[in-house]
């Protein structure tokens, strides 16, 4: 049993210490990128896990494996990297896709998407499976996702899907029972026809998590508690994997602060109860790259898969689809038959906002005074607007140390008529600056720093604040973890 570890889990970790026999990290979360696109764990923040008790499981959350393109190669090393040192005996990814490439070039989408579920995809995530699980030097499961798009005819089933990738890569499985519940709510299809074609003997992890309902979606939102369908359907399932490894309790950040810890207590020993005791399993193998040890029934998943079969004309190639889907989301107008069917869903519309509201959310997050500053003076609908035109003209950034070095530039060709942005935005970059690179960070400034921050702080426009010549030396100071 145990929690995925996020910031400001702290009362909560103290609260259920005795109970936590894992703790799993999301690798992302450790990681320090630049504005020059460098990436460093951040060593200070890995340390203070140490404290934390339980064994460590690595779940990323930003390089999935389901798509045409592989896997970050950089991503992957740090990866295996982390595994390594936090001696890891497994790691997990998304079954999805976040990037597209369009010619020389690619795009992030802000969003894990769902991958092209017909037998060319199918091929096309093995691919990518097996492209991380050789790079790793302990075995991979991959997360199947929450998909809010109506289901296609001709499409491989949910379950069907899974399985062949999951199979045919001889990878391990993390069943997030959220995710599929959450896809049963919003009419992917039934939870119980989905594991009637999953191999439930190659679950090693189950997640759960509480969602909320938003525009008639009920979205994985990692917020709160699981409700009493959910667990239901834990005590359900639970007993049935026979390779089960470790059950996750799973929130987002912003929904700590209001985490009840004796709950999460309550949570954990009722989990327990629904599981019972299993004889130990043995390892799970040590992957060697080029060398995978698959079963002949795994063998054999993987000849047919990877058969030439006939196509339907209108069944799109796994291109086709992440390139309409990728292009529909970040806001881009249809350009292919494809696209303009999928602009018909409603999903895409929910999928929009949701990227429009996460790349918000970073730039507050990063950009504190800036992004204050633009509220004084151009009200919501003003910085809304602003914003809209930022994430038509930019697709979406993987971090967000990189969605805010973009607005930045984009602010600096844009030129709102905002007083004191230039300032107040260097002011900013130079706290980033000071956080990414672990030293401090000097700037030059036309208006007194004081008065602009005191003000900004405040929640004002500052008032004729002194002007001239002041370099400023600045700190990070923030608290660990914030």
């Amino acid at each position: 049993m145990g929690i995925t570890h996020v910031p400001g889990l702290d009362r909560v970790v103290d609260a259920t210490a005795d109970l936590l026999d894992v703790v799993e990290i999301e690798p992302q979360s450790l990681w320090r990128v630049r504005g020059d696109g460098e990436i460093s764990v951040d060593e200070e923040t890995l340390g203070r896990l140490a404290e934390v008790p339980g064994a460590r499981l690595l779940h990323g959350v930003g390089n999935p494996v389901g798509g045409c393109s592989p896997p970050d190669p950089r991503h992957t090393e740090l990866f295996a990297e982390l595994a390594e040192r936090l001696d890891a005996p497994w790691v997990s990814e998304h079954l999805a896709f976040n990037r597209v490439v369009e010619k020389a070039s690619c795009f992030h989408t802000g969003f894990m998407l769902p991958p092209c579920q017909t037998p060319a995809g199918v091929r096309s995530a093995v691919r990518s499976v097996r492209a991380m699980a050789d790079a790793l030097p302990v075995p991979l499961a991959v997360e199947i996702g929450a998909n809010y798009l109506h289901p296609r005819p001709g499409d491989l089933t949910d379950g069907a899907f899974v399985r062949q990738v999951v199979e045919g890569s001889g990878c391990g499985l993390l069943l997030d029972l959220h995710n599929v519940l959450a896809n049963e709510r919003n009419g992917r299809g039934s939870v119980d026809e989905l594991l009637a074609a999953l191999p439930l003997d190659r679950v090693w992890e189950v997640h759960l998590a509480g969602g909320c309902e938003y525009q008639g979606y009920w979205l994985d939102a990692h917020t709160g508690l699981p409700d009493d369908e959910l667990l239901a359907l834990a005590a359900h399932i639970l007993p049935r994997l026979p390779a089960l490894r470790a059950v996750l309790y799973e929130v987002t950040p912003s929904a700590v602060p209001a985490l009840d810890p004796s709950a999460v207590r309550a949570l954990l020993l009722r989990v327990k109860d629904m599981w019972p005791p299993q004889p130990p399993l043995p390892m799970l193998p040590t992957p060697l790259p080029g060398k995978r040890q698959l079963g002949h029934t795994q063998q054999r998943v993987t000849t047919e898969t990877a058969a030439p079969h006939d196509r339907d004309a209108k069944t799109p190639t796994p291109e086709t689809w992440e390139h309409a889907l990728g292009t529909l989301v970040v806001g881009r107008d249809p350009d292919t038959p494809l696209a303009r069917e999928l602009l018909a869903d409603p999903a895409i519309e929910l999928l929009r906002g949701l990227i429009a509201e996460f790349r918000g959310s970073a730039l507050t997050g990063t950009l504190r005074y800036t992004m204050r500053l633009l509220l004084l003076a151009l009200n919501a609908a003003g910085v809304r607007e602003l914003l809209d035109t930022y994430n038509r003209e930019c697709p979406p950034q993987l971090f967000a140390s990189e969605e805010a070095f973009a607005f930045a530039d984009h602010l600096t060709r844009a030129r709102p008529a905002v007083p004191w942005l230039t300032d107040v935005l260097q002011l900013d970059l130079g706290l980033l600056h000071a956080r990414l690179d672990g030293e401090p960070c000097i700037v030059d400034l036309g208006t007194d720093p004081t008065a602009l921050m005191t003000d900004l702080g405040a929640g004002r426009l500052p008032l004729a604040p002194p002007r001239g010549r002041f370099r400023v030396r600045l700190v990070d100071d923030s608290p660990p973890g914030g």
